[in-house]
């Protein structure tokens, strides 16, 4: 919990469980033996703030002015915004009408409406910085008409990519339209999306069973998704599932000889359907059907059974036969070092996407006065120090027999936790720093351009593949960075130096 000048809680939220009074981070270290067949009170309801995903309103004028002076770095990444695909004032003029059932296979292939939804929900987050940092009423209506024309259309997702569609659009949509909703009086339609996203992102978001990058951005889009539609279920689920998972999936070696168990979706310990109905009991509305009640209608552990995306086989061999972490750990044991992820060993590209989930997870969390950051602290800095590390071409101990790839990077979160755990906290990051010097700032949110062009920016091992140019001639990418759906966000345009002293 997060506490004012005179330690008072920032967030009130109180409940009862068989009579006994629990705050929200009380409440979070109860298990279903716990809460099952008790009797659940609200006694002080959970006090939403809006906005409240990844920026609040301090932040949003603290931003707004730094334009208006024209102070850099705000006022040119503002313009890139302003002039990108996504921020265009006719984007509404090339916008295709999305389809009932949006699908992908993996890595995009059989796509319907999978990359334009990304891109609306994108677009739909940029209209509404611009009508907030502008005042133009036409970015305001551009946002609500995309929220509004997804809300009305799109019934389901499918393919291979099936839910983690939900949970890469459902990460920015629900950002978009908290922000519109807490700054546009004219707004009028927001109920419309709130039940879109309670009939058909939530069902499948819930009690998702996914490992690595995937699970954290179900967990990302369910807090994002909480928040907005002002749903306490939905986001105790997400702050359950993050406390549980973050300490399984970034390994330090206090930890002992092998990670944490990846058990956040066992049902000993992830919270019950009749538990999370009781906390929304107070405030749901009346007329929906509940997210919970639509989750085990249509997909229920039978229904899924053999569905692409699922974990739940090697979850399983994981948590229930071995008790050991190894199944969904990429190298193991030799990539049990302190810093290193589940997914270190695969890529470090897909690593970068699940601190992207993990922060954002993280920063909606804070806005709501809850601090998620203090306790992950050394765990996440200790994997940023890491990460930078590997990727300024730093050989891995000789445990690791898995070559390290590279691959894409983006801006991701790194401005937003440098500036948390840096600039607030005061935690030394060189390693870090310099990876936002030399790589992030200078890309300016660039998509898929190589800081060296030319035959002598290739890595001759792999010809498809650039290199920064000295002194880092080992760092390689095919993508540097990227505005693109919850990779970024804008992040680097709203968290740079946001508490620098």
């Amino acid at each position: 919990m997060r506490t004012d000048s005179l330690g008072q809680d920032l967030q009130p939220y109180r409940v009862k469980v068989n009579g006994k009074e629990h705050n929200f981070a009380e409440l979070l270290k109860l298990r279903p033996a716990d809460t099952d067949g008790a009797q659940i009170e609200t006694v002080k309801p959970f006090l939403f703030k809006h906005p409240g995903t990844l920026n609040d309103l301090d932040q949003l004028n603290f931003i707004k002015q730094k334009i208006a002076e024209g102070r850099e770095p705000w006022a040119s990444a503002f313009e890139r915004m302003k002039k990108s695909r996504h921020g265009r004032i006719d984007y509404l003029a090339k916008m295709k009408q999305p389809p009932e059932i949006i699908s992908s296979g993996f890595s995009g292939s059989q796509a319907v409406g999978a990359f334009e939804e990304m891109n609306d929900a994108t677009a739909a987050y940029a209209q509404a910085l611009l009508w907030y940092f502008t005042g133009e009423r036409k970015y305001a209506e551009n946002a609500a008409a995309i929220l509004e024309t997804y809300a009305r259309t799109v019934k389901s997702h499918e393919g291979a990519n099936w839910y983690l569609l939900v949970a890469w659009s459902g990460s920015v949509f629900p950002v978009a339209a908290d922000l519109l909703k807490a700054t546009d009086p004219e707004w009028k339609n927001a109920p419309e999306v709130q039940k879109w996203f309670n009939d058909v992102f939530l069902p499948v978001l819930h009690n998702r069973v996914s490992h690595g990058n995937r699970a954290l951005a179900v967990i990302n889009a369910m807090a994002a998704i909480g928040v907005f539609n002002e749903d306490v279920g939905a986001f105790y689920e997400a702050m359950n599932h993050w406390l549980s998972y973050v300490p399984a999936y970034f390994y330090l070696q206090s930890d002992g000889p092998k990670p944490r168990m990846p058990d956040y979706w066992l049902p000993e310990i992830t919270p019950s359907n009749a538990f999370l109905n009781a906390l929304n009991a107070p405030t749901f509305p009346k007329d929906w059907t509940p997210w919970t009640q639509l989750a085990e209608e249509n997909w229920n552990m039978d229904k899924r059974r053999g569905k692409f995306g699922d974990d739940i086989t090697i979850m399983r061999k994981a948590a229930k036969e071995e008790r050991d972490p190894a199944p969904a750990w990429r190298g193991a044991p030799g990539t049990y070092l302190d810093g290193y992820t589940a997914e270190t060993a695969r890529d470090l590209a897909h690593v970068d996407v699940s601190f992207v989930s993990a922060m954002n997870t993280a920063e909606i969390a804070w806005h709501q006065g809850i601090d998620l950051y203090t306790p992950a602290a050394r765990r996440l800095t200790t994997f940023m120090e890491a990460q930078a590390k590997l990727r300024f071409g730093e050989p891995p101990p000789g445990s690791v027999t898995e070559p390290l790839l590279a691959l894409g990077t983006g801006p991701g979160a790194y401005e937003m936790a440098y500036d948390r755990f840096h600039n607030v906290m005061g935690i030394d990051l060189p390693q870090s720093l310099k990876f936002l010097d030399v790589v992030i700032r200078p890309a300016k949110g660039s998509r898929v351009y190589p800081l060296v062009r030319g035959e002598e920016g290739r890595d001759p091992q792999n010809p498809r593949l650039w290199k920064f140019p000295e002194p880092f001639p080992s760092l390689f990418a095919t993508v540097i960075s990227e505005e693109d759906g919850w990779l970024n966000s804008w992040q680097t345009l709203t968290h740079r130096d946001l508490h620098a002293k």
